[in-house]
């Protein structure tokens, strides 16, 4: 499942595992809550929850138990990308929806655009559990004023993946993702990278050796950095294979054998080792890896906060963390989910060195983006 800047996911409906709700045919109940354009219903005894979310959330392994730990019916909107969440939120419909659950990098963006209800702590009371790393980035990057707008959910990694048939076992860098050559093995148009202006760039950026760009609340990368990158890029396109975004597309041309070593998040691997793949390898480079965690929020245009919160905090309780781990091959923020997974599923998705942690790069607002897109908008022409 890569994660945002975005995945190109296509929509799909599965009425037999998923329920998504397609917000402009429900506007009809907007005069149910006061709020223009308000989907949903409110009701004292079962009120019914509107989440804008990824595929996942909708599995119903997840969402029947929490409906009845709640005590309410949830309608799963899904989206394909952060940025989607957000450009919808800001241009009204944050009055739709009570959750939704975008990468960390949006969650301050929705703050500044004043469409946040600040978490109640006593609600929301399996905080406390999760990794002190993901304490600490809710505190530098939702916290405002004294209050705290995003909770965050689960959490990933990116650097490359490669095929261990055709590559050896090698010190992790990103030189290997600009090479023509490298241990040996000829990648000539057997690279691909993200078709993601924020995630490829940034590899580019590591390999190059800007990682002091990436230390403070944002990524600041110089105008004179913003050109060396995109002409490292520009250099770099004979050898790839081409540029990639959705899932299963990068697993489906992996295994057809279309290139030997890409730009990846650790998930689209994950699942393809939970399918038996064993010749597929992760690496995170020693030059830095990017990290998304998943935030969740609720709109302040709600009439439902209260449970709202409360469906936010069994996605991050110990068993229910530990589903949507499963059904996601992506692990909780909480690492008390471990004692409701085998060992083979943490070996995946669960147990992670709280120090490892440590070294990754969260996801964050990007200085001068204007100038990155336009980069990456050359480099994709050039």
């Amino acid at each position: 499942m890569t994660r945002d800047g975005d995945s190109g996911r296509t929509e799909q409906s599965n009425n037999s595992r998923r329920r998504f709700l397609k917000a402009s045919g429900a506007a009809g109940a907007a005069g149910l809550v006061g709020l223009p354009n308000y989907v949903g219903s409110v009701s004292a005894q079962r009120p019914t929850l509107n989440v804008l979310t990824w595929e996942e959330y909708g599995d119903q392994q997840l969402l029947g138990p929490i409906q009845e730990q709640v005590g309410v019916d949830i309608q799963i909107t899904k989206s394909t990308s952060s940025a989607k969440m957000f450009s919808s939120w800001n241009a009204g419909q944050y009055r739709q929806y009570d959750i939704a659950i975008p990468n960390n990098n949006y969650v301050p963006k929705m703050m500044n655009a004043d469409l946040l209800a600040p978490v109640p702590e006593d609600v929301v009371n399996n905080q406390s559990n999760i990794y002190d790393t993901f304490k600490g980035f809710a505190d530098t990057q939702f916290t405002a004023n004294g209050q705290r707008y995003g909770v965050p959910v689960r959490f990933g990694w990116y650097g490359y993946s490669y095929d261990s048939r055709e590559i050896p076992d090698h010190e992790p860098t990103y030189e290997i993702l600009f090479s023509e050559e490298f241990e040996g093995t000829n990648l000539s148009g057997d690279i691909i990278m993200y078709d993601n202006h924020f995630k490829a760039m940034s590899g580019a950026a590591l390999h190059l050796g800007m990682r002091d760009a990436f230390e403070g609340q944002r990524v600041t990368l110089s105008e004179d950095q913003i050109q060396e990158v995109k002409q490292t890029m520009i250099d770099q396109k004979p050898l790839l294979q081409g540029y990639i975004a959705a899932d299963p597309t990068y697993i489906k041309s992996f295994r057809q054998g279309n290139f030997l070593v890409g730009q990846s998040g650790r998930n689209e691997i994950v699942e393809m080792w939970a399918s038996g793949d064993d010749w597929p390898e992760m690496a995170v480079p020693q030059e830095g890896a990017l990290a998304w965690f998943e935030s969740a929020v609720v709109s302040k245009a709600s009439s439902n906060k209260q449970k709202a919160w409360e469906v936010v905090n069994e996605y991050i309780s110990p068993k229910l963390g530990a589903t949507l781990a499963k059904v996601g091959y992506s692990p909780s923020v909480n690492p008390a989910t471990q004692q409701y997974l085998t060992q083979q599923q943490n070996d995946l998705y669960g147990a992670v060195d709280p120090a490892k942690l440590e070294s990754f790069i969260p996801f964050k607002a990007v200085e001068n983006e204007r100038q990155w897109i336009q980069a990456w908008e050359e480099i994709k022409v050039a």
